[in-house]
């Protein structure tokens, strides 16, 4: 990590910014190959198989790691928020799977993006960051694109977009952990005790039908396990690169390569409501990450 730290230190203050929003929207790419995989894996298995499986294929690939840094790998720096974040993304991404495989694909993914805008209320009744005026903007801005996501009221409106929104507010109170964790815990010790913690939940539903997937759903099932835990890694090292609140915003290309990867392999369209709410979400969250900077600061 110090090693990392100095290599990026080394570089001018835009290349920093640079090539730090280009591994965050590389992450946003695969958030979206990882969102086919579950679309893929969902037709013949259920949300809690397909969660375990990702998270078993995902330890696998971060074995080496806890092997190399062992004792020390798999020592937190906070054990209730590690455990805090890690049961909320679970519940987060059940919800989240099991919305990619009724939605578009790009209205699924978006709405699991909209975690943003839900952090700053979340941090202020949990542990009482500070909501200015911008926050509460975006926060405003951020509902006002849901409602049109959502569609309520209207022959459009879905129960399982309330299951995908509900993947974001999951998915803000994991980041609200993160939040409040040292600023030396690993991202890597991270996505190790995500993956363990998704082990435990969803073993016992799995057990009840202990079956081996069927082979269809293998290419799915690789494609998540590969392309979500290098989306998590490419999005920690762009951050560690330069400051989040000038590239964390780029991750939001996940929801464009979404949009296209659902119209080419699942004919998916996208409606003038939905994409009026993207860019309102996607204005939001800009404003909650821009806004949200001096709440960065670690306990």
């Amino acid at each position: 990590m110090s090693d990392q730290r100095t290599e990026s230190s080394a570089i001018p203050g835009r290349g920093r910014v640079l090539l730090g929003s280009a591994l965050v929207a590389a992450a946003g790419l695969m958030f979206a190959l990882a969102g086919m995989g579950i679309k893929m894996a969902e037709e013949s298995l259920s949300s809690f198989e397909v969660l375990f499986w990702r998270n078993v294929l995902s330890l696998a690939i971060l074995t080496p790691w806890v092997v190399r840094h062992w004792p020390h790998s798999m020592r937190p720096a906070h054990r209730g928020l590690m455990a805090m974040r890690g049961v909320a993304l679970v519940a987060a991404l059940l919800c989240y799977y099991h919305a990619v495989s009724v939605l578009p694909l790009a209205e699924a993914v978006l709405l699991n993006f909209s975690s943003p805008i839900f952090v700053p209320v979340l941090g202020f009744f949990l542990f009482r960051f500070a909501l200015d005026g911008r926050v509460l903007a975006a926060v405003l801005i951020g509902f006002a694109g849901v409602a049109l996501i959502l569609k309520p009221g209207t022959e459009f409106f879905q129960f399982a977009a309330l299951i995908g929104l509900a993947s974001g507010v999951l998915g803000g109170l994991s980041a609200v952990a993160i939040l409040r964790m040292p600023a030396d815990e690993d991202p890597f010790r991270i996505a190790v005790y995500f993956a363990l913690i998704g082990i435990l939940v969803t073993l016992t539903p799995v057990l009840m039908n202990p079956t081996v997937p069927p082979a269809e759903a293998w290419p799915g099932l690789i494609m998540l396990g590969v392309f979500s835990t290098a989306a998590h890694v490419l999005f920690a090292k762009g951050s560690l690169i330069a400051p989040t609140d000038r590239v964390g915003t780029f991750i939001y290309t996940s929801v464009v390569f979404a949009a296209v990867f659902g119209w080419l392999f699942w004919g998916e369209g996208v409606d003038w409501l939905m994409a009026a709410g993207a860019v309102l979400i996607v204005v939001a969250g800009v404003l909650a990450i821009r806004a949200g900077k001096p709440a960065r600061k670690r306990a």
